[in-house]
């Protein structure tokens, strides 16, 4: 049975929605389209040339590309076996991106990335905030898959790879799982988004997160009306995005999510000498705390552990205090139920809080309940 006060949040939120096409789009000022000269398969570096140059406050429109399900040796007869016309621009752009964008040579693999964009005056030990102003449908598929064992939760159980195309309903925001049974709510987001590691890290790729650039958090709460707190640690902090999903239920546990393409409109803001320990994650409702390990017993005390020191700091708190206020408050779940770098979430509602920081997104978030 539902308690009242989760009725009224389910009730607020389904009282926001709005639909993703009716959202007005949001002005922007540059724009980075997906192109085989403004993508990689799946790096993060700091020697990766900026595709564009921004200045703090300004808003940038990202494309991005998934060919997650395609064939690159044969990439014209994955469109013709699911009846996907060439002539569709994501198509034409997909196929140039597949034929000339090659493979980093360190042998690195991964989602293909847009970027990175260079933003002025970020230096290492800052922080950069990553304001989601929208997050946008390019293509009318998209693909799930599983493989045989693999690092799943029920990867003993899958005697061999499989995939679904599914087709996406633009008009009425769904994806057709299938027809006239099942049909997935959209809410779409970005898998990945990340800056550069250190120069001394060398390259990264775009697979398991980490604490120190981002990268893949897979978090549905990353869409429209987030900001994303990450460490800076290159002139310029050089920000990659990808991986786009159409909707994803926390855990990501076949694998992939319902993976697609998309594009983002993103806000750079600078807070200087503010070093950051690990990345979280504001929306308008909760601060979000990420765990990060294999073990997932260790991401939920580092997840809880960030949301006791938060409290601590915020509210001045002693340790017993805020460790209290977490227990009877905090909200944990798996994002991440695969291995290498498993994740847990703790959620704080700010509801508690008499003392509420006026926050940027005053718009509806999308959801898919």
């Amino acid at each position: 049975m539902i308690s009242l006060r989760r009725a009224k949040v389910l009730l607020g939120c389904l009282a926001l929605a709005t639909p993703l096409l009716a959202y007005p789009e949001p002005k922007y000022k540059h724009y980075v389209p997906s192109k085989w000269n403004t993508v990689g398969w799946g790096i993060y570096g700091s020697d990766i040339a900026p595709v564009i140059r921004v200045k703090p406050g300004e808003v940038v429109k990202i494309d991005i590309s998934n060919p997650f399900g395609i064939n690159r040796a044969n990439p014209r007869k994955f469109f013709a076996d699911n009846k996907i016309s060439e002539d569709l621009p994501i198509v034409q752009e997909m196929l140039e991106i597949l034929e000339k964008t090659p493979y980093d040579p360190t042998g690195l693999r991964g989602a293909l990335l847009t970027g990175p964009v260079f933003v002025e005056g970020a230096e290492p030990g800052d922080t950069l905030e990553v304001r989601i102003h929208d997050v946008r449908l390019r293509a009318p598929w998209g693909a799930i898959s599983t493989s045989r064992a693999g690092s799943h939760p029920l990867g003993d159980l899958v005697p061999r790879p499989w995939s679904k195309i599914m087709r996406i309903d633009m008009e009425r925001e769904v994806g057709i799982f299938e027809e006239g049974k099942i049909e997935l709510p959209l809410a779409p987001f970005m898998g990945q988004m990340g800056v550069a590691p250190p120069q001394s890290a060398g390259r990264f790729g775009a697979g398991p997160p980490t604490a120190t650039h981002g990268g893949n958090f897979d978090l549905q709460e990353l869409t429209r009306g987030a900001t994303l707190y990450l460490p800076v640690n290159v002139n310029g902090a050089l920000f990659f995005t990808g991986n786009g999903h159409a909707a994803q239920g926390n855990g990501e546990i076949s694998g992939p999510g319902f993976e697609t393409s998309l594009c983002g409109y993103f806000e750079f803001i600078v807070h200087k000498k503010k070093p950051l320990k690990t990345p979280w994650v504001e929306t308008p409702t909760h601060y979000i705390f990420l765990g990060m390990h294999d073990s997932l017993d260790d991401c939920v005390r580092q997840a809880t552990l960030q949301a006791v020191e938060f409290l601590q700091q915020k509210e001045k708190l002693d340790f017993y205090d805020a460790y209290a206020v977490s227990s009877a408050s905090l909200d944990l779940a798996v994002s991440r139920a695969l291995v290498p770098m498993q994740m847990a979430f703790a959620y704080l509602p700010k509801h508690l809080f008499a003392n509420k920081p006026d926050y940027w997104f005053k718009g509806a978030m999308p959801v898919k309940y």
